[in-house]
């Protein structure tokens, strides 16, 4: 009497378990500075998130940005973002937030900045539905730091365990905040530079247009800058334009 060995390519339960241990030790020694102290807890930021899907063959991608204006005038945005297989684009997990211009924040209250932070928000939250295995094998926190109530986003001067995060994790979440927000701002931007770009019969893409402004500028904040002056000429063209039809 023989016996036959079934061969499956099914993952067991402890190699899942053993593969998320060996992911989680290397991604305390690579970005662990992407964690940030707030009031003596670890927060991961979106940035570390995205570090960890792809350790896991994932990406995020926009699945939905809804606008709309509440009662007090103030601008909200809901945004939903999906967690997809990078090989297959089989979607694994989905997160939705809101931002709002009426809340205290260092993203400023402009459309395209509320816009950036529910994204951001919506995000972070995807990865954690999906992998929130890894933060708790490091013992941080598993909510994004972009998700903190800002008025009690204050870091505190408590160094982050050498497991958790490298010596520059301890630096000031709304520094990293308003670096991340930054960048979400110039990638919205740009987008609406390329829009107003084919509303006026041009063919612009986003990447042409934030390289454009990225061509001798001295800073990020310069770059934003710069596209936000093209967005506001590319709006006045396009006032231009529209009155010229009347």
């Amino acid at each position: 009497m023989t016996q036959e060995i079934v061969i499956t390519d099914q993952p067991t339960p402890l190699a899942q378990m053993q593969k998320a241990k060996a992911i989680a030790k290397e991604i305390a020694s690579t970005v662990g500075h992407l964690i940030v102290n707030i009031q003596g807890r670890q927060y991961p930021t979106v940035a570390w998130w995205q570090a960890v899907g792809w350790a896991f063959n994932v990406t995020s991608t926009e699945v939905e940005v809804t606008k709309q204006v509440t009662d007090d005038g103030s601008i909200e945005y809901m945004a939903v973002v999906a967690i997809v297989r990078i090989d297959t684009g089989e979607t694994v997990s989905r997160g939705s937030a809101i931002a709002s211009s009426a809340e205290r924040a260092p993203w400023g209250r402009s459309a395209f900045s509320v816009r950036s932070m529910a994204i951001t928000r919506a995000t972070g939250r995807a990865y954690r539905h999906g992998c929130a295995i890894i933060p708790h094998l490091l013992k941080i926190e598993s909510t994004p730091a972009e998700e903190m109530p800002i008025e009690t986003s204050q870091p505190e001067a408590r160094a982050l365990p050498p497991a958790a995060a490298s010596s520059s994790g301890s630096s000031s979440v709304m520094a990293m905040l308003k670096q991340s927000v930054l960048e979400e701002q110039i990638e919205g931007l740009a987008g609406q530079v390329s829009e107003i770009a084919k509303e006026l019969g041009h063919k612009i893409s986003a990447a042409s247009a934030q390289a454009a402004a990225e061509k001798g500028s001295t800073s990020r904040e310069d770059v934003r800058d710069r596209l936000v002056a093209k967005v506001a000429t590319g709006h006045s063209k396009l006032s231009e334009k529209k009155a010229s039809k009347k």
